[in-house]
């Protein structure tokens, strides 16, 4: 087999063929978020359901609640990961080969964007880290669950409370679970809150508004990105020609 002209435009075939592929995963992937976020949220209703059904059912549920939230959130950044990753490609695609077919109404060779994926499919890297994607999930959508449950653990606490002069012992009295101190507890909710609330403030935020609306500088940058992480890849130094000119667009003629 003779190898291409690296001048040459892809041949349309395999670019079609090629891009409804990579389309399929990245709706796949984006199907595997949504079911995540259902889940939390099926959780979160059914435990809010539990507890306000009976007085005498224990808020440690709710505690329960936010785990497994916790978890669904984790589990769906992962997802996000491998969704970002995909959906890097298909932005991409639509960029450099179909949107100048769009507007010349010709295919246009660019050995630019052929080189970045040629090295990402050789060895695919994730553009995001996990803590990233947690930040960017819980922003989206994972803070009003997680608000929805500890406001449900302050309803159930509340209400059982001595509304004397001693009020606030009885508070630390209701929040105590087995041998655990009430004011542990509230100490260790505290904490997984304001964990919870760094992710949302302090995590680095991704590039563009979202993967499927970035311009096309920004997926250049993107895919250079040099704190990109395995899946796995750290091979940059192939390429400092891109990494050079990923700041500004290629130019056109």
């Amino acid at each position: 087999m003779q190898p291409r002209n690296t001048s040459s435009p892809l041949a349309p075939a395999v670019m079609v063929h090629f891009y409804r592929g990579v389309m399929d995963l990245s709706t796949t992937w984006r199907s595997r978020i949504d079911n995540t976020t259902n889940w939390a949220v099926v959780t979160a209703g059914s435990i809010a359901s539990f507890l306000l059904s009976d007085p005498s059912h224990p808020h440690l549920m709710a505690l329960l609640g936010m785990f497994l939230v916790f978890a669904f959130l984790a589990i769906e950044a992962r997802r996000f990961r491998f969704y970002d990753l995909w959906s890097g490609w298909v932005r991409l695609m639509e960029t450099e080969y179909y949107a100048p077919l769009l507007q010349y109404n010709q295919i246009e060779s660019s050995e630019q964007w052929h080189a970045m994926l040629r090295c990402d499919l050789e060895e695919p890297h994730f553009k995001i880290s996990l803590i990233e994607a947690m930040g960017r999930r819980l922003r989206h959508n994972y803070y009003a669950i997680f608000a929805f449950m500890l406001l449900l653990w302050l309803v159930k606490l509340l209400p059982s409370a001595d509304p004397q002069p001693g009020q606030c012992t009885a508070f630390l009295q209701c929040a105590a679970i087995g041998s655990i101190p009430g004011g542990v507890v509230l100490g260790l909710v505290g904490l997984f809150y304001a964990y919870l609330i760094g992710l949302m403030l302090f995590t680095p935020k991704l590039i563009g508004t979202g993967t499927e609306l970035i311009e096309r500088r920004t997926i250049f940058r993107r895919m250079v990105a040099p704190d990109a992480q395995l899946v796995g890849f750290k091979r940059h130094g192939e390429l400092p020609y891109i990494v050079g000119s990923a700041a500004r667009p290629p130019e056109e003629d």
